[in-house]
Parts: structure tokens; sequence; C-alpha cells
């Protein structure tokens, strides 16, 4: 039922899958079944978290540990890539391996899981260490522009890798490659985090 949700959930959206149309497409005949495993819609869709973060949340901390064991400076564009590059590796190469990211992209559309783009998925340490870091390499920033940002920077790369996960499974010629995609992305946000603070005004008409 997880691989079902998960697709309509990419598919459809949150609100208009209902724990019955999860069952029908899981070829269960109770139509009453997800409601008997999961409670409820915002329990089926934690389960999908839960079945799905753990490798995404794994290769994040591997690539943590290869940071902290290089001997150099650490530089916004490596731990940005603590961000993106285990989203982007759930992309298969025809985009058909998962619709993990079309569903997260969705998820965030729902009013029951608006939440702080910081804890996105999981508050993980490599997380937590990927936002340490990056907040001494920014000195100069107040913390509401830090955080304010870092929120930017996670549903920008939700959304854009959901579209990437999207074209490669609709077999979209225009496609480029997810490596392409990773790589633009990643010098996007560090453009984002790292970009003077506007004066917070409006030019005039």
């Amino acid at each position: 039922m997880i691989e079902a949700a998960e697709r309509l959930f990419a598919e459809y959206g949150v609100e208009a899958v209902s724990l019955r149309m999860v069952g029908a497409a899981a070829g269960q005949r109770n139509n009453s079944v997800a409601q008997y495993h999961f409670g409820s819609k915002e329990g089926l869709i934690a389960a999908i978290i839960a079945a799905r973060s753990p490798t995404v949340d794994a290769r994040r901390q591997e690539l943590a540990d290869e940071l902290r064991r290089a001997d150099r400076p650490l530089l916004p564009e490596d731990l940005i890539r603590l961000l993106v590059v285990p989203l982007a590796e759930t992309i298969g190469a025809s985009g058909t391996g998962t619709c993990y990211l079309r569903f997260l992209a969705n998820v965030m559309d729902h009013p029951t899981f608006v939440r702080d783009a910081e804890s996105t998925g999981t508050d993980q340490p490599a997380l937590r260490w990927m936002r340490r870091e990056l907040r001494a390499l920014l000195p100069g920033q107040s913390a509401a522009t830090f955080r304010r940002r870092s929120q930017w920077a996670a549903l920008i790369a939700f959304r854009i890798l959901a579209e990437q996960e999207r074209q490669l499974a609709a077999g979209d010629d225009g496609a480029e490659p997810t490596e392409q995609v990773v790589g633009e992305l990643v010098a996007t946000l560090v453009a984002l985090m790292t970009a003077p603070v506007g004066n917070g005004t409006l030019p005039p008409r």
C-alpha cells in the first residue's frame, strides 16, 4: 500500500486521494484496509516518509562523513550539496524508480503538513551538522535571515527535483540530465544563501 499511496499522492495531490482509493489501487478488496493499517491520511503520509527517508538520510550521513574527513576548509557549495544530492539520487535514470519527490512536493502543499522547511523530511544529524557549518560560514547574516533563506532553499530544492523526476518519468525529450540539474540547483541555492541582504523596500512604480 505504501507504493500505491505514494504514486497516487504524487500524481493527484493529497486532497484528491482518499484512503479507499489507496486500498483499491493496492488491490485490496476491503475498502477500509488503509484506514485499519494507518488510521488516517496523515498516518499514511507519515508511514511513506518513514519508509523512504532512511535511505536518503543514510546517504546524507555518508556524504557528511566524507566532508568531515576532507583535509580542507568547507565551502557553502559542499554543504548545500548535502541537501540536494541525496534527494536527487532517488531519481532513477528514467524517472520511474520512485515518485517520492513528487509525493513530497505535494505533501508540502497540504495545510496539515506545512512546516518549517528546515525540518522537512527528518531532522537527522547530517542536516543539523550541515546547517550549523553553513551558519558558521555566514557570520554576517542574522539568525532570522539565515532561517528564512534555509526554508526557501529547501522549498526550491524539493520543487526543482520533483519536476526533474516528473519530466524523466514522462519521457520528456527536453529533460536535462539530472547531474546538470543538480549542479545548477546547487549553484542557485549557494547564491541564495550568500546573497547580500536587501533593504526590504520595493522600488517605486
